[in-house]
């Protein structure tokens, strides 16, 4: 059952966990990750964009804000789970920096 949410929704940190999730998205893709592997990135992918579109669209209070809420916390805790802790951050750094600049971007470049 969806819970009516009346607290601001957190635009930028939601922007941000998509961007994150970009670059998580480019790394994988750059290692030769699997393509079930891409489609569940992607899929966060999507519900973050889905969150920030409904939390733009519909005012606090509603079920369409609420539901913003729901795919953002949803997302947030998926995104836990593909972000290894024991993994490099390089290689995520390094493929946002490349969608950035446009280009590959070397280590220490």
């Amino acid at each position: 059952m969806l819970s009516i949410r009346h607290d601001p929704f957190p635009l930028e940190a939601a922007r941000d966990l998509l961007g994150i999730v970009r670059a998580l998205y480019a790394a994988a893709r750059a290692r030769g990750a699997s393509v079930a592997d891409l489609h569940a990135i992607a899929a966060v992918g999507d519900d973050l964009r889905q969150a920030i579109a409904l939390a733009a669209a519909h005012p606090p209070g509603t079920l369409g804000f609420s539901s913003a809420w729901t795919r953002a916390e949803r997302a947030a805790a998926r995104v836990g789970e593909l972000a290894d802790a024991l993994a490099p951050a390089a290689p995520i750094v390094h493929a946002a920096l490349a969608r950035v600049g446009g280009g590959k971007v070397t280590p220490g470049g």
